[in-house]
Formats: C-alpha cells, sequence, structure tokens
C-alpha cells in the first residue's frame, strides 16, 4: 500500500496513482505509514534501503511488522519515548511529535531525527512515520559546542591560575620600592617578580595544551619532590607547612604538573588552614593530603565541577579542582577525592587527592 490522495470520493485519481508513489519512494528520509495499532503498511525506498545496509533481519520493508512492539521490546529508553510519541500520534492527542536520538553504526556517528505526524485522510487513525538523518548538522553543533569548552578552558585557566604569580610579583614590586637601597633586597625582590613573569607566561603555554588535548603535552621524567616544592613557593601558604613523602619520579608535563600541584595546595591552603600538608606517592600515583576538615562525600564528586565551591563567601572562583581534573584528564590520568589519614592516631579526617594511572619510574 502506498500513500494515495483522497479525491472526495474515497479513492485517488487513477493517474495520480503513479505520481505519489514514485515522490513517496523518491524522499531522501525513510518513511513509513503505520495504522492504529502500529503495524506497518507500507515503506518507501529509503527505509527499505536502510534496513537492507544495515542488516535489521526480517523483510527490509518491515511491512506487517508492529513497529511499536519492536520499540516497546527495546531496552533503549530512545526506543520507549519514541513509542509513546507515536502513540500520542495514532490518539490525536497531537498532531506531531519530534525525537533526535543517535544511530551509531560500528563505522561511523550517525544521528536522525524521528517525526510522527497524524494522517487525517484515512477514516482509522494513521500516521506517517520519518526518520531524517542530521548528522552532518548533529557534527557541526558538537564542533561548535567543543570549540566552545576549549575557550571556556583558555579563559578559566588564565582568570584563574595567573592570579597567584600576578600578586607575587605585584607585592614584590611594592617591597621593590620600599627598599631601593637595599641592594640585596632589591636583588632578592626583582629575583622573585622574574620568577613569577616567567610562571606567568608558562601559564599561558599551559593552557593552550590544555586546550589541544593530549597530542600537545610534552612529557618527560621529572621528580615528584622537586616539582612539588618548586609549586609550593608559587602559591600564597601563609604558615602551612609542605612534607614530601617520596621522592619518586614519573613521567608527566613539567609545567602541568606544576599547575595541578599549584591548585592543589591553594584549596588546601584555603579550606584546611595554616595546617599540614603533605604529597607522597602510590602503587600508580600520588597523592596530596591535609589535615583540615575533609570534604563530606556526598560533595567528593562535586568539587570537580567548574564553578562549584564550598568557599564562595571566600572568594573562591571554584575553578581550581576543575582544571586540576583538565590536567588529569590531558595526561590519560585519573584524580579521585578521599579521607586522609593521619599517621599518628589513624584517624579519618583532612582531603586526600589521588592521581592515579601515573606512569612512576621507581
Amino acid at each position: 500500500m502506498t500513500p494515495e490522495r483522497d479525491d472526495g470520493s474515497g479513492a485517488a485519481a487513477s493517474g495520480e496513482r503513479p505520481l505519489i508513489a514514485a515522490a513517496f519512494d523518491a524522499l531522501p528520509a525513510q518513511v513509513a505509514v503505520v495504522d492504529s495499532e502500529g503495524v506497518i503498511r507500507t515503506t518507501n525506498r529509503a527505509w527499505r534501503e536502510f534496513g537492507a545496509a544495515n542488516d535489521l533481519g526480517g523483510g527490509v520493508d518491515m511491512v506487517g511488522e508492529n513497529y511499536l512492539s519492536v520499540c516497546d521490546a527495546s531496552d533503549d529508553e530512545t526506543a520507549t519515548e519514541a513509542a509513546a510519541g507515536i502513540r500520542s500520534v495514532i490518539d490525536g492527542e497531537r498532531s506531531s511529535f519530534s525525537l533526535e536520538y543517535p544511530c551509531h553504526s560500528p563505522d561511523e556517528r550517525r544521528w536522525f531525527l524521528m517525526r510522527a505526524i497524524a494522517l487525517p485522510e484515512y477514516d482509522d487513525p494513521h500516521a506517517l512515520v520519518m526518520h531524517v538523518d542530521i548528522t552532518d548538522r548533529k557534527e557541526a553543533e558538537l564542533r561548535v559546542e567543543a570549540n566552545n569548552e576549549t575557550l571556556s578552558t583558555v579563559a578559566n585557566v588564565l582568570s584563574h591560575d595567573l592570579r597567584n604569580p600576578l600578586n607575587v610579583a605585584m607585592a614584590r614590586a611594592e617591597l621593590l620600592g620600599e627598599t631601593p637601597g637595599d641592594a640585596d633586597a632589591v636583588a632578592e625582590h626583582a629575583a622573585s617578580i622574574g620568577g613569577s613573569l616567567e610562571r606567568m607566561n608558562d601559564i599561558v603555554d599551559d593552557a593552550l595544551v590544555l586546550a589541544r588535548g593530549s597530542d600537545a603535552a610534552d612529557t618527560e621524567h621529572v621528580d615528584l619532590g622537586t616539582v612539588a616544592r618548586a609549586a609550593w613557593t608559587n602559591v600564597e601558604t601563609g604558615s602551612a607547612t609542605l612534607d614530601v613523602l617520596d621522592e619518586v619520579a614519573l613521567v608527566a608535563d613539567a609545567s602541568l604538573l606544576a599547575q595541578l600541584f599549584e591548585n592543589l595546595f591553594r584549596n588546601a591552603v584555603e579550606h584546611a588552614g595554616d595546617g599540614r600538608i603533605s604529597v607522597g606517592a602510590t602503587l600508580d600515583g600520588f597523592f596530596v593530603a591535609d589535615d583540615g576538615p575533609g570534604v563530606a562525600p556526598a560533595d567528593r564528586e562535586q568539587v570537580f565541577d567548574a564553578g562549584y565551591s564550598t568557599n564562595g563567601a571566600g572568594g573562591n572562583t571554584g575553578m581550581g579542582l576543575a582544571i586540576v581534573r583538565k590536567i588529569a584528564d590531558v595526561h590519560g590520568w585519573s584524580v579521585r577525592l578521599t579521607d586522609a589519614q593521619t599517621p599518628t592516631d589513624g584517624a579519618t579526617r583532612g582531603a586526600r587527592f589521588e592521581v592515579a594511572g601515573v606512569e612512576l619510574d621507581r
């Protein structure tokens, strides 16, 4: 059966039938007509060709099969949603229904738009169901989304991580103006300002690496303790102390690793205050722990979300730990937050960030 236009007497004009059939088959979308029970009454060429190309089994035209039953039998939530939408059209609850869904094959990523449209020309309720390939549009949307994420990453890193070396440089510049006659002090302040400017330059480069992903990371064998101690000097730590518990080499981008430590140290100082912060090795990575109040289990995954902060009133932007996770991702590492355990009494408290999947050189 092919859709026909009623001429008013209940039958389609015979001369129009071949034209309607040809137009139906020429549609690039995959189109089927289903009756009130969801049984497929007819399909077009695109539908049949898709069935044959994707080895759907049974008759490629699916005529006589109950389309709604096929959807109901699927474990896919999209199929269930599609069946409900088609039924709402057949039952007259709405004139049309649309649903976008992925339909990836082993060889390619694909997305489709399913539309169900009521066919009032039939005496009994019928619906036209068509699937339109929207892969090109979806790929374009994903590219735009990826570009926006890249811009957001660069902006977040620059706005967040440049603040610390900038604050250090400004403070040293102020001290430099207060001690113009002290040659040793001038040299010390000038060296600190130069180091801060170099760190700012590195952070700009790191932002571009984070935007490009793992292909841009310049990994090498670096010493965990050396990088951690250098990062500590770039953070305003007050009276907090750093303990490096293990000396071990690992494969990482040294500058990005320093940035990871800087953000973890800054986070620890903001939340744990003037306590003890420790860095050590694990079987497949390293950790940064503090002896502060810790983080509630319910909040431990959220802390890595961009913009999430438990200290917003204190000026925390909520970007530091999001950057930590991004740096871990670029290296192919994972990072999680758990409890820290003090070595003296074994009591569980504080926050411990564990980075795993690291190539260690023991």
